[in-house]
């Protein structure tokens, strides 16, 4: 599938070097973001159903991504092509360059190949992914950077000590945020006024509407978080959390969720090999609907879980970036164990409901239509 995926990408650019085209808003994503049904990309749909509904042309790209299980989109246009010629042209730049730089070199030069006659206003990415790149491409196009995940006062990438990313300082890009509560932490903590003007709030559809649970069962949705993303000793120490936890809530039972990125980072068997243990995979709806409660390090499931009432035990960890729910977002049971949490169900379910709603708000399409260049 690698190679029909990098043919029709080889394809697709070439004619396309040859065809006029404008869109309102260029779309980016690695295809590991397909996590929903289907796979579909959960965090685009609002957007792209949005572009749909009031007629704004729009391109869809999709990053490859050879660490990631997930199924490519249908909706996509597969970047493999222009991919892995960015990073074949990468290695030919000088070693002293910032990556920022190289990108930009890079989407210049591309431009006047293969988007010489494409032009766009805006650009929409997930996890900063090419950022420099397309600024490169169009450094008149207005860019944004869409959430997909927590963001906190010391995430690098964002902003640390006080200090805005350089990613996004050099490329002026603006931050489309799921809830307030975002917004304050970073307008709070950055030492000069970047983020004041940078930022739009728009909310996210899918935290709408969720029902509290009802009378609770003893069953913990465990959101594994083994991903290459950690070291082997943040990993291991995860690991020794989780078992501890697991043997000493006997009256539970555990249901694992990998991580949509898991590329067996860790052997499961250790945690198999107990009775009150099993794996779980699908649509975490359908998770929710079989668990009251819900375990883990530091995932963001932890809001999806708390819009639907179901309170989350943290695995306790010295690491500073694993305690981030309770020293950036102060999660209200964030030292309560399982068994307090099961005592406490209705009080717990309700306030954690009201904690969420901060965090995401409701998808509102005239705030996200405002934020466009050109709107």
């Amino acid at each position: 599938m690698r190679v029909y995926y990098f043919c029709y990408s080889v394809f697709y650019f070439i004619k396309l070097a040859f065809t006029k085209k404008y869109y309102r808003i260029v779309f980016y994503s690695p295809h590991h973001f397909n996590r929903g049904k289907n796979s579909e990309n959960i965090f685009l749909k609002d957007l792209l159903d949005v572009c749909k509904t009031h007629n704004l042309s729009f391109l869809y790209l999709e990053e490859p991504d050879i660490y990631s299980n997930q199924k490519r989109s249908k909706k996509a246009i597969p970047f493999d092509f222009i991919f892995y010629l960015i990073v074949f042209l990468r290695k030919l730049m000088r070693s002293e360059m910032s990556y920022i730089d190289k990108d930009k070199k890079i989407g210049s030069f591309v431009r006047k190949i293969f988007f010489k006659n494409i032009t766009f206003d805006n650009y929409i990415t997930i996890s900063q992914s090419m950022l420099s790149f397309f600024n490169g491409v169009n450094s008149e196009a207005k860019l944004f950077d869409l959430q997909h995940g927590t963001i906190h006062a010391e995430k690098e990438s964002y902003l640390f000590e006080g200090v805005v990313s350089s990613n996004l300082l050099e490329n002026d890009v603006n931050l489309l945020l799921s809830g307030n509560a975002y917004k304050d932490i970073l307008t709070k903590n950055e030492i000069a006024n970047y983020f004041q003007n940078h930022i739009r709030v728009i909310g996210i559809s899918s935290f709408n509407n969720n029902i509290i649970s009802s009378k609770p069962n003893k069953n913990v949705l465990v959101s594994l978080q083994f991903t290459h993303d950690h070291s082997k000793d943040e990993n291991r120490q995860i690991a020794d959390s989780l078992e501890r936890q697991i043997k000493k809530e006997s009256a539970f039972h555990f249901y694992l969720k990998n991580h949509p990125r898991f590329n067996n980072e860790m052997d499961l068997t250790r945690f198999l090999s107990l009775p009150n243990v099993s794996l779980i995979s699908g649509d975490l709806k359908d998770c929710f609907d079989k668990c009251s409660f819900h375990l883990t390090s530091y995932s963001t499931v932890t809001f999806e879980a708390s819009s639907r009432g179901i309170p989350t035990c943290f695995l306790q960890s010295e690491a500073k970036k694993m305690s981030i729910f309770n020293t950036q977002y102060n999660y209200p049971f964030y030292k309560y164990l399982l068994s307090d949490l099961y005592n406490n169900y209705s009080v717990c379910s309700l306030e954690t409901k009201k904690w969420a709603k901060q965090f995401y708000q409701p998808f509102c399409v005239e705030s996200f239509l405002k934020s466009l260049k050109n709107a």
